[in-house]
């Protein structure tokens, strides 16, 4: 059985580079949690005020540096079958020059705008506000070199940056912390973990630097470019508008017991999200030579499944257990209540961002239309009814519920999943 296994893996280059990512991607989001539990002795209040900064960062960086890497691992993956290399660095020297143009104007505009925001999420101070943009002008020129690595399908070396990510949070964070910096260090941490991987990534392709690079029309880049940044400020303004709206609606204690079932909650999903990244680009790659790509889905899928089912299980049985071992349950024991019901409405979230990149690799969008109004649905919902975090948490589970629901029938109907008759 075991020889089974193994042979099956060596044959197949698409379980390789999951096992691959799959175990960086965990070391990674381990790394990150063990950050976060170091933040949250500082109690439910401090980490209440750190965990909304930290959603506020996913809903302003994670959909543009997603979006950014996925059109780059596109890109990348299809002129690295042709070995157009010249044209990939090209790709490289100007997505860099003009992201980092745009960083710059959208910080002026966003520090701009930070008397509204402090206002909205009740923060004193505008320090964490000017780290944020520096993270986010780091974030952009990262995932350009993260997404050359993607679509290089050059998984060890990206599997190596993540790792190197989770572990300069989390040191870097326990230092600063101890050093009295509280909230603002954990933040400096994060510019310190995206500064050092973006520049080592640099070795792990610096052949394409060898040749001269070849100009290209980018008006396809541009056009495929805006429906991949809806898609990915949609899926992540799912799991961060809630931790934002009750920070504004509920008390500061509250909005920490929150985060905190957050933060486990979300493990599902960080745990199972290397699929789709590894997903994404064979897809675009077997599509090119017109081969089915139905098997590659309903692999990741069951990846997916086999990832997140046991530990939402195990949120269910021994919600308990889990605080003890992380030294939360003294000051978090109430989250025990709802914690296996944020392990179901994430699991259901780690399909949905599946079937959302399947449907993106064969440029396929209409499913986008579905994301924006449950997003839509999400505000108005939460905003009416947000007595408890039991209540919120009910809305978000009816709503992906409906959500999967509908992108499956939409895949299957659109992309003709079901009856794919291409060559395998």
């Amino acid at each position: 059985m075991k020889e089974s296994i193994i042979s099956k893996l060596k044959k197949s280059d698409f379980l390789k580079g999951s096992l691959i990512l799959l175990i960086a991607s965990l070391t990674m989001n381990s790394l990150f949690f063990l950050f976060q539990i170091y933040v949250g002795k500082l109690g439910p209040s401090e980490s209440g005020l750190f965990g909304t900064l930290t959603y506020l960062i996913y809903l302003l960086i994670i959909p543009l540096t997603t979006a950014i890497q996925t059109i780059i691992t596109k890109f990348v993956s299809t002129y690295n079958v042709s070995k157009e290399h010249s044209k990939i660095k090209y790709l490289f020297l100007a997505s860099t020059k003009k992201l980092l143009i745009a960083g710059f104007m959208f910080s002026i505009i966003f520090l701009a705008l930070s008397k509204y925001i402090l206002d909205f999420l009740h923060i004193d101070s505008i320090i964490p506000l000017v780290l944020i943009t520096i993270i986010f002008l780091l974030s952009l020129v990262l995932a350009i070199n993260r997404g050359i690595l993607q679509g290089l399908q050059n998984f060890k070396a990206l599997g190596l940056n993540f790792i190197m990510e989770g572990a300069f949070k989390l040191v870097l964070g326990i230092v600063f912390i101890m050093l009295g910096f509280g909230v603002n260090g954990a933040l400096i941490a994060i510019i310190f973990s995206y500064l050092i991987p973006w520049l080592i990534s640099f070795i792990s392709f610096k052949e394409i630097f060898k040749v001269s690079p070849e100009k290209f029309n980018t008006k396809d880049l541009y056009e495929y470019s805006y429906p991949v940044f809806i898609t990915m400020f949609l899926l992540t303004a799912f799991y961060s508008i809630d931790v934002l709206l009750v920070r504004h609606f509920l008390n500061p204690i509250d909005t920490g017991y929150y985060w905190a079932a957050s933060l486990l909650g979300k493990i599902v999903f960080f745990a199972s999200s290397s699929i789709a990244l590894v997903m994404f680009p064979k897809v675009n790659e077997l599509n090119l030579k017109n081969i089915n790509t139905k098997k590659i889905l309903r692999k990741s899928i069951g990846l997916v499944l086999l990832i997140s089912l046991p530990i939402t299980l195990v949120y269910y049985m021994i919600p308990g257990f889990i605080l003890k071992l992380i030294g939360f349950y003294k000051q978090y024991s109430s989250i025990t209540n709802f914690l296996g019901l944020f392990g179901v409405i994430m699991a259901l979230y780690s399909l949905v961002y599946v079937l959302c990149f399947y449907n993106l690799s064969l440029r396929k969008t209409s499913f986008i239309y579905l994301l924006g109004f449950f997003v839509i649905l999400e505000i108005i919902l939460i905003s009416l009814y947000h007595s408890s975090i039991i209540e919120i948490l009910n809305i978000l589970l009816a709503l992906i519920t409906f959500l999967l629901i509908s992108i499956i029938i939409m895949t299957l109907k659109k992309n003709g999943t079901l009856n794919n008759n291409t060559r395998t």
